[in-house]
């Protein structure tokens, strides 16, 4: 399988150098404003990827290269199909670029110098309320209470009022709005909210003020990342749904390939909750202005992390399969019905709201991850499930 490792290794060593290259752009260009917030607010982008992205590019890489191998050299027509793959891999990696390149805008695409220029509207406010606080005031305040308080949900109201209804409660009340700086009823508040957007879309749109990370991640870096969550779950789904051809081609790697996918499928999650997290931040910010549940790209981890668990937690035995099938679907069912409170603890743990320590136990997470997969192979319990498959 020389050949499958090289090509792998190649390509992964590139992903894995764009996600360092992308959050280390981020912060040597916000250096001198609060990198910190900046990272967090989106950690989505710049702290799941260098660390659990190239977390999971380890993880999946014995997987990948017998995904690989075994199109090349077992299935009928398997170069033709996996070329065919790649090229609409790549295609859709450019398209769904193209798609999440849209409103709102996010602050990290401003440059610093705009962003600390911007004094909000009326310029200072000063003694009389802000019809717009200042971009950088709005995230800084952001991530004080986020860090202080569980919980971002109840600042995110809806704005997206039915004309033909009466107005909701909720809009009565008064609240503090971040997007102003100011306690202010829900429809004071959503007009900071859309002023504000509006504020960081100008501001992105214009050459003169767009900063050199948007530049490089919206051309370079995004497409590299949407293509590798792509490819991982697409080799992850393919390697389930060839599970037997595996068994009888590649029987003797069962336990690390097995062990690599449960890896890189549990990190992914945490992908989903930052992006979630960051769906909030959004909220709160900006205002909510779709009615119905937010589906966003990342949603597509969790079907898929079940069919794995299906399908790769043989080396439990027959219990402990079940037992991770059955808590599966349970976690997915308390993701649907509870995903305000989700939204909330993914604020808090790995999003705006995250802490010092919650960093550093994120670091130690990946760090275990990482010891786990380079456990040595004799330590993998004997191959006793395969000969039922």
């Amino acid at each position: 399988m020389t050949g499958a490792r090289i090509f792998v290794a190649v390509a992964f060593v590139i992903l894995g150098a764009s996600f360092l290259a992308s959050t280390g752009l981020l912060i040597d260009e916000f250096q001198e404003l609060d990198w910190q917030a900046m990272v967090l607010a989106h950690s989505h982008l710049f702290l799941f990827f260098p660390l659990f992205g190239v977390l999971c590019l380890v993880a999946f890489y014995l997987p990948s290269v017998v995904f690989t191998h075994l199109y090349w050299h077992h299935l009928p027509y398997g170069k033709l199909r996996f070329a065919i793959g790649l090229v609409v891999v790549a295609g859709l990696s450019v398209g769904v670029t193209n798609w999440l390149d849209a409103k709102p805008r996010a602050i990290w695409e401003v440059a610093p110098a705009a962003l600390r220029a911007d004094r909000g509207e009326p310029a200072g406010c000063g003694a009389e309320t802000c019809r717009r606080a200042a971009v950088l005031t709005a995230l800084g305040n952001l991530r004080k209470i986020g860090q202080e308080r569980l919980g971002l949900s109840k600042f995110a109201r809806s704005c997206a009022v039915d004309d033909l209804l009466e107005p909701p409660e909720e809009m009565d009340k008064v609240r503090y709005c971040f997007a102003a700086d100011a306690h202010l009823k829900g429809a004071a508040c959503c007009a900071a909210q859309q002023r504000l957007a509006d504020m960081v879309t100008r501001l992105e749109e214009n050459p003169a003020t767009q900063s050199l990370s948007a530049r490089y991640d919206l051309q370079v870096f995004l497409p590299l990342k949407i293509f590798f969550v792509l490819v991982v779950i697409a080799i992850g789904f393919l390697l389930a749904l060839w599970h037997r051809r595996i068994h009888l081609h590649y029987r003797e790697l069962i336990p690390r390939i097995e062990r690599g996918i449960i890896i890189g499928a549990l990190a992914m999650l945490l992908w989903l909750a930052m992006d979630y997290g960051y769906q909030q931040t959004t909220n709160v910010l900006f205002g909510r202005w779709g009615p119905g549940p937010q589906l966003r790209l990342s949603l597509v981890v969790a079907p898929w992390v079940l069919l794995l668990l299906f399908y790769f937690l043989t080396r439990l035995g027959k219990q402990g399969e079940m037992i991770g099938q059955i808590s599966g679907v349970i976690v997915a069912s308390v993701a649907i019905l509870r995903y305000q409170d989700l939204n909330d603890w993914a604020d808090k743990l790995v999003g705006v709201g995250t802490g010092d320590w919650a960093v550093i136990v994120l670091f130690a997470i990946a760090l275990l991850g990482f010891l786990a997969l380079l456990v040595p192979r004799h330590w993998d319990p004997p191959d006793s499930s395969m000969s039922s498959s």
